[in-house]
């Protein structure tokens, strides 16, 4: 990639070690380059600053350039392909074959970072292009917002159809767990109410019914998190397809998914356990 001084910034693209370009990185000076992580791992072992880079020509040729800086890791085709090796050099060092290249295959992109609503100062923008390159014509002016939208919109939309039938089985889960803790409660009414008589006291029989509820979560965790893993092929194809990543397994998302499951749970069990603690016992006696 051409780029000009400036463009970890304007990007957002961390820098992980080295520098940015300058205005002194032009024609004439030392060829210098940028790598990314993925980059100076694969061929440098981490440690790409001061090595040299071969950079391709047009006619078979390369030509050398001192690494200058790592930064992170970025997704050239978009978030739902791998992530690939990058290497960065300044546009101002660039030769005229791969420019001439570089108009004959595609349009030049530029980007512009502002303040604001990016499409309220596209007139400012061509404005500004006409007094310093009247000859350059603008096909098109789209903020990133746009085009992320645009790029992801497919996923995103199968995004929110999984999160809408996950929805829809957490509430027949806990519609479920809610059916079988009720019934359990009924037929052990008797049981609360003598329980009851004899002095235990209506957060004890509160504390039973959750603590059977919840070696019933714990079992269906225990039994879905094996599930999960031992699918965890199919599942880094699902998420390789949907949102371009090659590792199933997320700590973070896995607990946390664990805790809202639990939560749910707790919450099914809560109404049959309040219903145990107000169980009266002179029912439950004469019922024996």
């Amino acid at each position: 990639h051409g780029i000009g001084p400036g463009f970890l910034k304007l990007f957002s693209i961390p820098l992980r070690e080295g520098r940015d370009f300058t205005r002194d990185d032009v024609a004439g000076n030392e060829r210098v380059a940028i790598v990314s992580q993925d980059l100076a791992d694969t061929y440098y072992g981490g440690h790409a600053v001061g090595k040299v880079i071969n950079v391709p020509r047009t006619d078979d040729a390369v030509y050398p350039a001192r690494i200058v800086g790592v930064v992170g890791s970025t997704w050239q085709k978009g978030p739902l392909h791998p992530l690939q090796p990058v290497f960065y050099v300044p546009l101002a060092q660039l030769p005229e074959p791969i420019m001439v290249l570089f108009r004959n295959l595609e349009p030049l992109r530029f980007a512009l970072r502002g303040h604001g609503n990016p499409m309220d100062w596209q007139a400012g923008v061509r404005d500004a292009l006409a007094q310093v390159a009247p000859g350059q014509p603008i096909a098109n002016l789209r903020d990133m917002r746009g085009i992320v939208r645009q790029t992801t919109q497919n996923a995103r939309l199968s995004l929110w159809l999984i999160g809408l039938f996950a929805a829809l089985a957490l509430l027949l889960a806990v519609a479920g767990l809610y059916a079988v803790m009720a019934v359990a409660v009924a037929a052990r009414e008797r049981e609360f109410g003598v329980r009851m008589a004899l002095g235990a006291a209506p957060r004890r029989l509160l504390g039973l019914v959750l603590r059977g509820g919840l070696i019933q979560i714990v079992a269906g965790l225990a039994i879905g998190v094996a599930v999960a893993l031992g699918a965890s092929h199919a599942v880094a194809v699902l998420l390789m397809t949907l949102l371009g990543r090659s590792s199933a397994f997320d700590p973070v998302v896995l607990l946390g998914v664990c805790m809202v499951l639990a939560a749910a749970g707790l919450l099914a069990c809560l109404l049959p356990a309040l219903r145990a603690g107000r169980v009266h016992p002179m029912r439950a006696l004469r019922g024996e």
